[in-house]
């Protein structure tokens, strides 16, 4: 059953639109000449309106007679004034005028009767005229209840942006351009929808005009996954504009088995070849995944070229289409690919996406490979911390863990476990450390600077004075309690002793081993090393603390602080020299900072309190002292748990393996290496398979697993990290494996394939110029109850309207002679 949908006002003769034209100049000249000629005749005339209404209707014709000059001219030059409605009624109000100025003048002869009998016969004539020359039909437009529905599929791979002829367009414009034709021919019999297959739309367009955003750079070309798109989304005829190089994994002959009719239209010449075509190709990007914000980072950009060689490009790195630097690059065409370095300093934390971007030389044939995107992710800057420990002791273990589950911090740790052995952590490639520092620039590649339980003996004076430069530049010092260091090792003496905020001259007894919670002095109470944990120390007047913290075994017994340091914990019982004992002081040395901390047992802390996570008083003061020798105490920390994706790039080579890594932070914002990750990857095929990721022993929070794509196309990962049953977040991303030979290493259009296609599926084949016809062939394909009936009603009649035209124009002449009108 069909229902009214819409009723319709067209113009058949809008096609003349010359003759209409014509007719308005026309009428414009006669009203400027009735003007002219009013305006001549008005000093002598004594009769008629008076003066001023007279010169006023003179102007009134003028005008009207210019602005139909204007109109007539405008139609014939700019189509878009050519819309049959408007000009029909702007024609009948210049008649109507032209007809109100010829009676108006006798009006005092005729009277109202009279006159309004010749208007009404002029303007009726003028009306038949007007519907003669348009010759409007009413159309009444009836649907089915279900219009069936057209996919137009647009093939937007990377062949699809060649050129087969110089200055001609691309393949994929010329698809688009007779896409658009073929909607217009269809018409309203059918409800379209468009597609654009790239590996990256996997459904229907808002409209056409989204084809305009779409670059045709796919990595692989899988006709029969694209036809499925259409199907899936309840296209009942599908056509393909493709030029036919099927290199995806998908197989032709599974179209068989469908019930929709595929209707290919070929674009693209057989004769194009790849080799010797000028080309440009950024193969691919290196770089770091991850850098710290406001730090310097370059790429490599991996450039080939073919058929250009000493021609002059610029390379461009973009982000969000703003320049961030270019590089003019001279080429070398050839088997050899040139390196072009690209640095930019990143402003703001989070994952951003690059692009490096050659712009199209006129020879080019395609632009798929001018442009490159590279993902980071830019964290908030890293406090370089360097941990020299002289012995394994139970403060070590706990102290590492919890510098390396800062995501803020970077963790540089050398334990002495036996004469003259380190083991060592955390070293970056780069950093070219082979053991303990030993030149002034290794010093300061880090901020902060630990030692341990070592004596001065431990670093020779070359070694000390590089540290106290360092320090002097703006790095942090710390040296921890122990049984061989401060005045027990000799430090004193030592070339580095001057940076210690304390006296190091030897106590009497050297260690303290009463058991006690440190006591908070009056700075250390508003220090931002405290802050937000002062409730668990004994306060500055000897006020009992207001949480349990576990007691500290002992201390080392310190001479005092020197003059200029600040004194930030006291043992609340221990005296030296008549004066509580320093537990903590800390001192600005040049533009470093320098704490000596006399305890060596706040693993106690860590054991006790675990369960706290990074609200821990253990996690807080250690990363708020180092934030503070850092000078960067206003650091941002990671709140709450959180899963990363940073995958290397985004397209892949066949047979080339892809690292899936992601960084994880547990519900304290620490990183963690006890995490469970699970990745879910689903290929091309639409299979899924799901893969465990192992933690990275060597970078805590950082986990990672080599797979093996099988099978070229887009491949979507997701992921997901649990710890202790509880989810931490998930995460998802694509990426690309090109197909073997590469999508751009056969350009040739395909024709056996299209017509392969439409052979297995019911359809036909055409070329792009046979677009037109295609319409007609879709419709015919439509079931009778599936087809939109019209039905018109012309709202003239040649022979009738012009007899009345006469007969009015007749009526007129007859009037006007029995009256006695000239």
């Amino acid at each position: 059953m069909n229902i009214l949908a819409s009723i319709e006002l067209d113009f058949l003769g809008s096609r003349g639109f010359a003759w209409w034209a014509l007719i308005l100049c026309s009428l414009g000249v006669a009203l400027i000449a009735y003007g002219v000629v009013q305006r001549r005749r008005l000093p002598a005339s004594s009769a008629g309106p008076a003066p001023d209404a007279a010169d006023r209707t003179m102007w009134l014709a003028v005008v009207t007679g210019v602005a139909s000059i204007v109109y007539g001219l405008g139609a014939a030059l700019l189509p878009m004034m050519r819309a049959a409605p408007i000009a029909m009624v702007f024609m009948l109000a210049v008649s109507g005028m032209a007809v109100w100025l010829f009676y108006r003048r006798m009006f005092e002869y005729l009277g109202r009767f009279r006159l309004g009998v010749l208007f009404a016969l002029r303007v009726l004539a003028v009306i038949a005229l007007l519907l003669l020359l348009f010759k409007p039909v009413l159309a009444f437009i009836k649907r089915p209840h279900h219009v069936n529905t057209v996919g137009i599929v647009v093939d937007a791979s990377g062949s699809m942006s060649v050129s087969d002829q110089p200055n001609e367009p691309s393949r994929y414009l010329q698809s688009t351009l007779a896409a658009r034709i073929l909607m217009t021919e269809l018409g309203k019999q059918v409800r379209v929808k468009c597609f654009a297959y790239d590996g990256k739309h996997n459904g229907p367009l808002a409209s056409a005009d989204e084809w305009n955003n779409i670059p045709p750079n796919g990595t692989v070309t899988d006709l029969p996954t694209a036809i499925k798109i259409a199907t899936d989304n309840g296209c009942r005829q599908v056509v393909l504009f493709s030029d036919g190089i099927q290199n995806g994994p998908s197989k032709i002959s599974s179209l068989a088995s469908g019930s929709v009719p595929v209707y290919t239209v070929r674009v693209g010449s057989t004769a194009t070849q790849a080799k010797g075509v000028p080309d440009i190709q950024i193969v691919r990007v290196d770089g770091p995944q991850t850098a710290p914000v406001d730090t310097e980072v370059t790429l490599t950009a991996v450039i080939r070229s073919t058929a250009l060689n000493d021609r002059t490009v610029e390379v461009y790195l973009q982000q969000n289409k703003a320049t961030l630097m270019e590089h003019r690059l001279v080429l070398q065409s050839g088997p050899t690919p040139q390196l072009v370095h690209l640095k930019f300093t990143p402003h703001k934390v989070g994952r951003v996406v690059l692009n490096v971007h050659i712009p199209v030389v006129p020879e080019e044939r395609t632009s798929a490979g001018n442009q490159q995107q590279f993902p980071m992710l830019i964290t908030n800057p890293q406090i370089r911390v360097l941990y020299l420990e002289g012995r394994v002791r139970p403060e070590v273990g706990p102290l590492r863990n919890v510098l390396q589950m800062d995501p803020n911090i970077n963790l540089v740790s050398m334990i002495r476990t036996r004469p003259n052995y380190f083991l060592m952590h955390g070293i970056r490639e780069g950093d070219h450390l082979i053991g303990v520092p030993t030149t002034l620039k290794q010093w300061e590649m880090f901020k902060v600077i630990i030692l341990g339980d070592e004596s001065s003996r431990f670093l020779s004076a070359e070694q000390q004075q590089d540290i106290k430069t360092a320090i002097e530049h703006g790095s942090g010092f710390l040296m921890i309690g122990g049984q061989h260091n401060f005045a027990a090792g000799d430090w004193g003496e030592s070339v580095l002793g001057p940076a210690f905020p304390i006296n190091l001259e030897v106590a009497a007894p050297a260690q303290i081993s009463l058991p006690f919670v440190p006591q908070l002095t009056a700075f250390g109470a508003q220090s931002p090393i405290f802050q937000g944990i002062g409730e668990w120390f004994i306060g500055p007047a000897g006020t009992p603390a207001q949480k349990q913290l576990p007691p500290l075994a002992g201390c080392v017994a310190f001479a005092g602080a020197k003059p200029g340091a600040t004194v930030l914990l006291t043992h609340p019982t221990a005296l030296v020299n008549g004066r509580p004992a320093v537990v903590l002081a800390v001192e600005h040395y040049g533009k470093g900072r320098t704490a000596a901390f006399a305890a060596d047992t706040t693993f106690r802390w860590q054991l006790m309190l675990r369960t706290m996570g990074d609200k821990s008083p253990y996690n807080r003061f250690w990363g708020q002292l180092i934030r503070w020798l850092a000078g960067e105490s206003k650091v941002k920390t990671s709140n709450g748990p959180s899963v990363t994706v940073m995958i290397r790039k985004e397209r892949y080579e066949p047979n080339e393996p892809v690292r899936l890594r992601v960084a994880v932070t547990d519900m304290h914002g620490q990183s963690t290496r006890y995490a469970h990750v699970q990745a879910t990857i689903t290929g091309p095929d639409g299979k899924t398979r799901m893969v465990d990721l192992t933690a990275r022993q060597s970078q805590v929070g950082m986990y990672y697993r080599n797979i093996m794509p099988r099978g070229s196309g887009k491949y979507h990962v997701s992921f997901v990290a649990t710890k202790d049953h509880q989810k931490l977040g998930t995460d998802a991303t694509d990426f690309y494996v090109m197909a073997p030979g590469g999508e751009m290493d056969k350009l040739a259009a395909e024709p056996s394939v299209l017509q392969r296609i439409a052979r297995l599926t019911g359809g036909s084949y055409t070329e792009l110029a046979g677009v037109g016809d295609l319409a007609r062939i879709i419709k015919a394909a439509l079931p009778p109850t599936a087809q939109v009936q019209r039905s018109s009603f012309a709202l003239y009649n040649n022979r009738a309207f012009f007899l009345i035209f006469i007969g009015l124009m007749t009526a007129e002449w007859y009037f006007r002679r029995k009256w006695q009108l000239q």
